[in-house]
């Protein structure tokens, strides 16, 4: 399993405009080839906000960024960042669940 953090840099006078577009593309998202979970994080505050995407193998996240749906969706909202996206990718060897208080 793939994990992808894509930290978005918004300008705050664009937060709601990104959360909004963000919100939109999600539903689409989650019906590619190979995703698993496709969530956006938003603080209450400071200017970032993240993608956590689980993607079934490495060449996924390369397919999704090629969507066309997901070209439109960056050429949308580029202008609300202050900055490049961070990318963090992490290959994941197994996972676990607990669930905590039992």
């Amino acid at each position: 399993m793939i994990l992808v953090d894509a930290e978005c840099f918004v300008r705050p006078e664009h937060r709601g405009d990104f959360i909004r577009e963000g919100l939109k593309i999600i539903p689409t998202v989650k019906k590619e080839n190979g995703c698993t979970r496709y969530e956006l994080v938003v603080g209450i505050s400071g200017e970032s906000c993240h993608f956590l995407e689980e993607w079934a193998s490495r060449k996924h996240p390369g397919e999704h960024i090629a969507q066309p749906h997901m070209q439109e969706y960056f050429a949308k909202t580029n202008p609300y960042h202050a900055s490049p996206t961070l990318l963090k990718i992490y290959e994941i060897a197994s996972t676990e669940s607990i669930t905590m208080g039992e």
